[in-house]
C-alpha cells in the first residue's frame, strides 16, 4: 500500500473518512464499478460509492496542483444525470475556484476542499494525540534443549518438522512466548529475568527427533519509541466533519470524528532497536474515543538480530553449548 501513487493514496483516506462518517447500514465502495443505465454492458468507474439504502452517492477525487475549476464540476453534473444518482460530492486536494463553487451550490455538488492546516491550528484544536511503538529488548539470552538421547557425535542438528534449518519464524515464536508470558503477567516493562518453557507448537527437531523440552531465560525490558503528528487535512462541510493527521511513519494516518477514530499504522518503515522485537503499538488520543485500527506494511520482511545462547541437555551427560546470532522477522499479531 506505502508503493500506491498518490492519487490512489488519496482516494483510500477519502474513503475512510467516509466509512468514519456515515451512519450504521450504509455501504462505502472504494473504485467501484457502476452500469450505464444507458449501455448497461459498460460500467462506470467511481471512485467512491456510498448507498444508503435506496439512495446513491458518488465520491470523485482529485489531487492536482491548482483549484479545480467549473468545466470539472459539470462533468459531475452529467455524471450523476447519467447514471442517477442521488448526489455528488467532489474532493479536491487544491480547492476550488469561485465559479467552481458557485456552480457547484447553483447545482447541488457537494464539494470537499483539503486545505492544509498549520501547526499552530492544529495546536489551538487542544486535543493531544501521540502514537507509541513498543519493543521487547532482549539480553542474556539462553535456549536449554533437553533431549532424551545423547548424539553419537559432533554438535546436535537443530531442524524444523520436515528436517529443514530453523526458519526466523520458528525462532521468532521462542521470543513470542516470552512476550505472551509477561502480558499475561502484567508486566509494566520494567527490566525483568524470566524463563518460559516453549510451546509444543514450536516444532524443533534435535537430530530429527523432538526434545523432551524447550526452555528459554532472558533478561527483558520495554523500549518506547513516540512518533509525533506532524500535518492536518480538513474536509470541509456542513454535516459531518471529521480531521485527519499524519504521521512520520510511513503510510499512518489518524482519521477522527468526535468520538470516533479510525487509525492505519504503517509498520514497513519502523527501525527496530538493536536486539528487539515488536511488542505492539499505542495511540492516546488525550480521552476515550472509539478506534477502528488497520496495520499495513506487515509483510515486509523487517529484521532484528538478537544473540542467544543454545544449550543442549542429555541423560548421563554434561551439558553442550553453542553460541549464534539469529535473525527475527517481525511478526504482527495481537499478543
Amino acid at each position: 500500500m506505502t508503493n500506491l501513487p498518490p492519487y490512489t493514496k488519496f482516494e483510500r483516506q477519502v474513503e475512510r473518512i467516509h466509512q468514519l462518517l456515515e451512519v450504521e447500514g450504509s455501504t462505502v465502495t472504494w473504485n467501484d464499478h457502476i452500469p450505464d443505465p444507458d449501455n448497461p454492458s459498460q460500467p462506470r468507474q467511481i471512485d467512491i460509492s456510498i448507498r444508503r439504502d435506496s439512495s446513491l452517492t458518488l465520491v470523485e477525487c482529485r489531487i492536482h496542483k491548482q483549484p479545480q475549476d467549473v468545466t470539472w464540476i459539470e462533468e459531475l453534473m452529467g455524471r450523476r444525470t447519467s447514471l442517477n444518482a442521488d448526489a455528488v460530492i467532489a474532493v479536491s486536494a487544491s480547492g476550488f475556484t469561485t465559479t467552481a463553487r458557485e456552480k457547484a451550490n447553483r447545482h447541488g455538488i457537494h464539494l470537499r476542499d483539503f486545505a492544509t492546516l498549520s501547526r499552530e491550528e492544529v495546536q489551538n484544536w487542544g486535543r493531544r494525540r501521540t502514537l507509541t511503538l513498543k519493543f521487547c529488548e532482549f539480553t542474556q539470552v539462553t535456549i536449554t534443549i533437553r533431549v532424551n538421547q545423547a548424539p553419537k557425535r559432533g554438535v546436535p542438528q537443530l531442524t524444523d518438522a520436515e528436517g529443514k534449518p530453523l526458519s526466523p519464524v520458528a525462532w521468532c515464536l521462542l521470543f513470542h512466548s516470552i512476550m505472551r508470558r509477561l502480558h499475561q503477567d502484567r508486566w509494566s516493562g520494567a527490566p525483568v529475568i524470566i524463563e518460559v518453557e516453549a510451546p509444543i507448537q514450536t516444532k524443533l527437531l534435535v537430530n530429527g527427533a523432538a526434545p523432551a523440552s524447550i526452555v528459554i531465560s532472558a533478561e527483558v525490558r520495554r523500549i518506547s519509541s513516540r512518533i509525533r503528528l506532524v500535518e492536518y487535512a480538513d474536509p470541509v462541510t456542513s454535516v459531518s466533519y471529521a480531521e485527519v493527521g499524519s504521521y512520520e511513519l510511513g503510510a499512518s494516518e489518524i482519521i477522527e470524528n468526535c468520538d470516533n477514530l479510525a487509525m492505519t499504522i504503517d509498520l514497513s518503515t519502523i527501525t527496530i532497536p538493536e536486539n528487539c522485537c515488536f511488542e505492539t503499538v499505542t495511540v492516546d488520543a488525550g480521552r476515550v474515543v472509539n478506534m477502528k485500527p488497520h496495520i499495513i506494511g506487515a509483510e515486509q520482511a523487517i529484521y532484528s538480530r538478537i544473540p542467544i545462547q543454545v544449550r543442549y541437555e542429555f541423560p548421563n551427560c554434561d551439558a553442550l553449548g553453542s553460541s549464534m546470532s539469529v535473525a527475527i522477522p517481525l511478526i504482527v499479531e495481537k499478543l
